[in-house]
């Protein structure tokens, strides 16, 4: 189980108060992530424990994490777990003071201030000042409580994000402060001791302590480590791997081979091919590639970019045109071949395994030829004209084109397709306005507003000049 796993676990038994199971999740969490959200829940659950100081460390430790991580909320529930943890510690004046650093974070104070606001808070012995009255009279006037509306659970305008975590540690301050009335004027726990800043320490393990009714969940055995295949060899013709684009213009091609040496290799550029020398193949051979082309180009305006994974080739068609495919033989190709497309975008990306093509396997010049012009001849005897489109349908027939726009006119001049394409479009609370007004007032109105009509009876309300009767009259 991973560790993120572990922490949704601990968190979930948090929220059902199941404090062993959320404290040993939580702790297994936590030896992999100082998380500052976890560390602040297992504070939570070890206040519930009763192991007060264990919670104080948690809250201070998360209190530097969220710091570091510029979380600023967690910074607030830190500070807040800490005067808790102090509160129940006995240490009030600390508990206080922890109190108000989280208040001053909600109202926007920087998370450390040059100065510490708890000197202005002591007196001359170093005894805190606030009192129980003080902490009431600011929860009552402070425009974070102000009401609205006269609502008494609606909060003033422009509250901040956190304003329950302030009214929280409000509460808290005025439970505190009234605790420490009761004690005497020189008592210890008037004396704060601690700081803005927190001592940090490492990550407790927390789960050191046996826990009750809980038994950890096994671990599992580490698997033994199985020794790694060593890689296959790579076959002496693996073939170069290809990628190309093109557009209308130019044809762009990426050979993939590690390490080419850009000031050994010689880039040579013909018609109807692409000679490189020397290339490094699959499997560590170095020897000269010929990359026979489909099309023909300017070797004038073609250039090539040696990369140390790879090298491009950037080829401009000497027709413009789109390309059935990159490859080819080394003979002439007629331009006419060559389909026009300049109004197409750059399309055909592909990436392909390509092997050299022996002189046994090619066919002839006269051969392709042939074929190439039957292809063409049986294609345009076959079907109508194919224009390039983007179009999902697929290519448009130009020949419909005005039986199209005929059938459009008369649906546009037909009143009862205007109703019918607007109940389709519409939800079924509109459809049934639509029904219900229509019905009532005997076709003279036609609402969409089911909640106008829903409650009351539509009238008839004839066009001017008409006088609206009963069947029978």
């Amino acid at each position: 189980m991973s560790h993120l796993q572990q922490a949704q676990l601990g968190l979930a038994a948090v929220e059902a108060r199941d404090w062993d199971k959320a404290l040993f999740n939580l702790s297994s969490a936590l030896r992999t992530s100082p998380n500052p959200a976890w560390l602040i829940a297992r504070s939570k659950t070890l206040l519930a424990l009763g192991r007060h100081r264990e919670a104080l460390e948690d809250a201070n430790l998360a209190w530097h994490m969220a710091y570091e991580r510029n979380k600023r909320n967690l910074l607030v529930e830190a500070h807040y777990r800490r005067a808790v943890a102090y509160f129940r510690l006995g240490e009030l004046a600390n508990a206080d003071l922890c109190c108000i650093y989280a208040m001053r974070l909600v109202k926007g104070h920087p998370a450390v201030e040059k100065e510490d606001v708890a000197k202005d808070l002591v007196d001359e012995t170093g005894f805190w000042k606030p009192t129980a009255q003080e902490a009431l009279k600011e929860a009552q006037s402070d425009k974070i409580n102000e009401k609205s509306q006269g609502s008494p659970l609606a909060v003033g305008q422009g509250a901040p994000a956190q304003a329950k975590e302030w009214r929280m540690a409000s509460t808290l301050r005025i439970q505190i402060l009234t605790a420490m009335q009761k004690l005497p004027a020189d008592d210890p726990a008037r004396k704060p001791t601690t700081t803005l800043k927190p001592e940090k320490k490492a990550v407790a393990d927390a789960t050191a302590h046996n826990l009750k009714g809980f038994t950890p969940l096994p671990t599992e055995a580490p698997k033994p480590a199985t020794p790694q295949a060593a890689p296959k060899p790579v076959p002496s013709d693996a073939p170069l791997r290809l990628q190309d684009f093109q557009s209308s213009t130019n044809m762009s091609v990426s050979i993939f081979s590690k390490g080419v040496n850009k000031e050994k290799v010689q880039v040579e550029f013909l018609p109807f091919q692409v000679s490189l020398d020397p290339i490094i193949y699959p499997n560590g051979e170095e020897k000269e590639f010929k990359l026979d082309l489909w099309g023909e180009i300017d070797p004038s305006e073609s250039k090539y970019t040696v990369t140390p994974n790879k090298v491009e080739l950037s080829l401009r068609k000497k027709v413009p045109g789109k390309w059935s495919q990159l490859r080819g033989t080394a003979q002439p190709v007629n331009a006419s071949s060559v389909k026009l497309d300049e109004q197409q975008a750059p399309s055909n990306s592909k990436d392909t395994q390509v092997a050299d093509v022996t002189a046994t396997n090619a066919p002839t010049p006269s051969t392709a030829a042939s074929q190439h012009m039957g292809k063409s001849v049986a294609e345009s005897t076959s079907s109508k004209p194919s224009y390039p489109t983007s179009s999902k349908k697929g290519p448009k027939d130009w020949d419909k084109i005005g039986d199209e726009d005929d059938d459009e006119e008369e649906a546009q001049g037909d009143p009862n397709h205007f109703f019918k394409q607007l109940f389709k479009g519409a939800t079924p609370d509109q459809q049934r306005a639509m029904m219900k007004s229509f019905t009532e007032s005997n076709g003279t109105s036609l609402s969409t507003d089911w909640a106008d009509v829903k409650d009351r009876t539509v009238e008839t309300v004839p066009p001017e000049g008409i006088e609206a009767k009963k069947w029978g009259q």
